[in-house]
């Protein structure tokens, strides 16, 4: 079933359109789940990927089609309903009711899944036309349509979105630069060693990197023409994409008096339970107790956003287990970088190259590429804090993920992600 809700009561809803949402239906009904389930979106589309828009699907390589969690016919073999363009406007935590459109549903049990929103660029002339975020396939649709004819393009930020688009720009044949107040792109996620392997491969691509940079302004009369910075420098820019993070989509928590945390989501326990003993939260709206990390977290990836929905849909069941899973992190820039990460804190206080030959165990048993299509050599690093480790970074399969999972089971007694198709 797709569109508006055809029925006045579900016993669990989901609320979001996420991979959070989607990992929760398939578990629900994994674990012989047999009451009714809806899944509720303000999106037109099903559940899908997004890490694949600034890849693939901006290059063209894929459809709209290739990007779902689940066919059509998942949906209606598992008896999950979906709700598209059916935005939930209000949550009546006492009597557990949602508003959809002009009708309420009453559920038993919720899932907030919402998600997040871009940030947006806060300078004059962000709002010309010609300026561009990418975080849904129609956002990739009007970037694609609008690189046809571009000459140059400014990417806007040090993220994971901003570095893949800037790859994927300069394949498609458009003078890209990339400008971000870091010292270099991904540091802050991945530390500056990180980084610099990254800055390298972008400016093998063709990408112009400009760290330690700030955007003062845009220009343009009707559409932006140029990109000047803090330092007086002006770039040309026919197109300007905009990486510079996002935040938690929490409109409907504050609306339902959901308490929210100090990083801006919702406030859940280590069973990722919300205030609201029958409502649960996960993927980046999520700032949950996490038992691990020894504070409360809120983790923005499509990689964990699955494994907390399916965790919730236990919990939901009756699970009190704690959320305890090794946060996997991924990136590939271009065609020949490909960057994993198992970690707590990425960067943490030390970030470390790793010598395989010391480290024999966490080696590969078929060595991988050695950098022979162009891109890098394959790399490792260690993540630590106050001399204890806490990860690891693996660049172009330099460390076997599955190696690096038993490790930091065994040092830290934390479980690992569930192996998944990326």
């Amino acid at each position: 079933m797709s569109g508006l809700p055809e029925t006045d009561e579900v016993d669990i809803l989901l609320i979001g359109g996420g991979v959070a949402a989607a990992g929760a239906a398939e578990e629900l009904r994994r674990q012989g789940f047999r009451g009714s389930v809806a899944l509720a979106t303000r999106e037109s589309d099903p559940p899908y990927y997004r890490f694949y828009l600034t890849k693939d699907y901006l290059r063209g390589g894929i459809a709209s089609d290739d990007l779902a969690v689940h066919s059509p016919e998942w949906w209606q073999d598992n008896d999950v309903q979906l709700w598209l363009r059916a935005p939930v406007l209000a949550l009546d935590l006492e009597a557990r009711t949602a508003r959809i459109g002009r009708r309420s549903v009453r559920w038993g049990k919720a899932l907030l899944a919402t998600g997040a929103n871009v940030r947006l660029l806060d300078c004059p002339g962000a709002s010309l036309r010609g300026v561009h975020y990418l975080r849904t396939t129609w956002n990739a649709d009007d970037l694609r349509k609008d690189l046809q004819t571009a000459r140059d393009a400014v990417v806007v930020g040090g993220s994971f979105i901003a570095a893949e688009t800037a790859a994927s720009m300069a394949a498609l044949g458009v003078r890209t630069s990339m400008v971000f107040p870091e010292s270099a792109p991904l540091a802050r996620s991945l530390g500056v060693p990180v980084g610099g392997i990254v800055e390298d491969e972008l400016s093998r691509l063709g990408v112009a990197v400009r760290g330690s940079s700030i955007v003062k302004s845009l220009r343009g009369d009707d559409r932006v023409f140029t990109v000047v910075l803090a330092d007086g420098t002006e770039l040309r820019a026919d197109v300007v994409v905009v990486g510079v993070g996002a935040r938690p989509e929490v409109t409907l928590a504050k609306r339902s008096r959901l308490p929210l945390g100090a990083t801006g989501g919702v406030l859940c326990d280590a069973t990722l339970r919300t205030g609201h003993g029958h409502v649960w939260a996960a993927g980046d709206v999520c700032e949950f107790d996490s038992i691990r990390h020894g504070r409360r977290v809120r983790i923005e990836h499509d990689r964990v956003a699955t494994a907390q929905g399916r965790h919730a849909a236990r919990a939901m069941l009756g699970s009190d287990a704690p959320f305890d899973t090794y946060p996997y992190f991924w990136t590939t820039i271009g065609e020949d970088l490909h960057i994993d990460v198992l970690a707590l804190d990425a960067p943490a206080d030390e970030v470390t190259p790793l010598d395989p030959t010391a480290h024999r165990e966490l080696l590969p048993r078929q060595p991988k590429r050695s950098g022979g299509t162009g891109g890098p050599a394959p790399a490792a690093f260690r993540y630590g804090a106050g001399g204890e480790t806490v990860g690891y970074a693996s660049i172009n399969g330099a460390l076997s993920l599955q190696a690096v999972q038993r490790e930091l089971t065994r040092v830290r007694g934390a479980g690992v992600l569930p192996e998944e198709k990326p």
